[in-house]
């Protein structure tokens, strides 16, 4: 699916939509530049072109994940994954704020935690609990009710392989798409903002839900390949 086609705007290319539409009171406020040192600061995002992140792993394994700005050099999240169990109260992820000069403290921005009795993955954003939700046996989409965007919005598979994801709310129009990066040994794959002008707890919602559906996916292919006993 050529998702260059799916924009509400009708026209070919990325275009990213306006952002009022994207802002909520739950947002992360805006924090005065002279605030921040220099250093920590990423390059403002061009709000006329989608946004890029790019997805790193540490070493071979999924246990620790960077969420790095276009430049590939600015952390913007951090993923951790814990084994857990079924009598464990640990989330299975829990994404964070990088350490900075005005946030000494990794911020947790959201967690994750999937359950052996139920397709449900509990979601956290900020401390809220928020449902992520199957949309039926035969079918590989899940739901969750965004508290940024004021509506419900969906990720699905997408893509020969179906490692890539995508995030449309309920116009069907695409809001972020997730390209995975199958041949990488360090890389887990990108990931399309449509809208550049997207950040706070919008884009937020979007990271810890995208993390969640992915590593989903993940341990559903696992599971199905071990069955094979491939």
């Amino acid at each position: 699916m050529d998702y260059r086609h799916s924009l509400p705007n009708g026209k070919h290319g990325l275009q990213p939509q306006p952002s009022p539409q994207y802002t909520s009171r739950s947002a992360s406020p805006v924090v005065p530049i002279a605030s921040v040192a220099k250093n920590d600061l990423p390059p403002a995002p061009d709000y006329n072109t989608p946004r890029l992140l790019h997805i790193y792993k540490d070493g071979i394994t999924h246990r620790h994940m960077t969420i790095a700005n276009a430049d590939k050099t600015h952390p913007l999240y951090t993923v951790k994954q814990n084994s857990g169990s079924i009598f464990s109260s640990v989330p299975h992820m829990t994404i964070t704020q990088p350490q900075s000069t005005n946030n000494p403290t990794p911020a947790v921005i959201g967690t994750t935690t999937f359950h052996n009795w139920s397709r449900t993955v509990d979601l956290t954003f900020h401390g809220n609990p928020v449902p992520l939700e199957s949309e039926g046996i035969f079918t590989r989409s899940y739901a969750f009710a965004s508290p940024a965007f004021e509506e419900r919005l969906r990720w699905e598979c997408d893509g020969i392989w179906g490692a890539d994801l995508v995030l449309v709310n309920g116009k069907k129009e695409w809001i972020a798409k997730f390209d995975a990066s199958l041949f990488s040994m360090s890389k887990i794959g990108k990931l399309h903002i449509v809208n550049g002008a997207i950040n706070g707890a919008a884009l937020d919602e979007i990271v810890v839900s995208g993390c969640a559906f992915a590593e989903h996916e993940r341990r559903r292919r696992n599971s199905r390949s071990a069955a094979a006993g491939g």
